[in-house]
């Protein structure tokens, strides 16, 4: 593939971009899994950004693989931090569930009064 300077430089800008906003987007699960892990609901945003890959664009330029290589170590990073919590999250609910009185299931209870 041939590219001109000009066609080149223009790849290379959309493949920044696009790495930035991968970055930007783990940053942002970072920051939740942090907030979580703290208990600061309040820090925790109202929404992430949804990310669509971008369509027509050149192979990843040589130069940028080492950077896209730590995005996508830090996102499956996140992954597993995500299941883990996740996984944690359910286990103290359900161990909460269970220990609640309210939601105890309710047994009939018989008193002897023939004393």
């Amino acid at each position: 593939m041939t590219l001109t300077h000009d066609a080149e430089q223009d790849w290379r800008a959309v493949w920044v971009a696009t790495l930035t906003d991968l970055e930007e987007d783990v940053d942002a699960a970072e920051a939740v899994l942090a907030a979580v892990r703290r208990g600061d609901q309040d820090e925790l945003p109202t929404m992430l950004g949804s990310w669509a890959p971008p369509t027509g664009i050149a192979p990843l330029p040589e130069s940028l693989q080492e950077r896209a290589r730590i995005v996508l170590e830090r996102q499956l990073r996140v992954i597993e931090d995500l299941a883990r919590a996740a996984t944690s999250s359910r286990q103290h609910h359900e161990v909460s569930r269970r220990m609640r009185f309210d939601q105890a299931p309710s047994r009939p209870l018989y008193v002897d009064a023939t004393y």
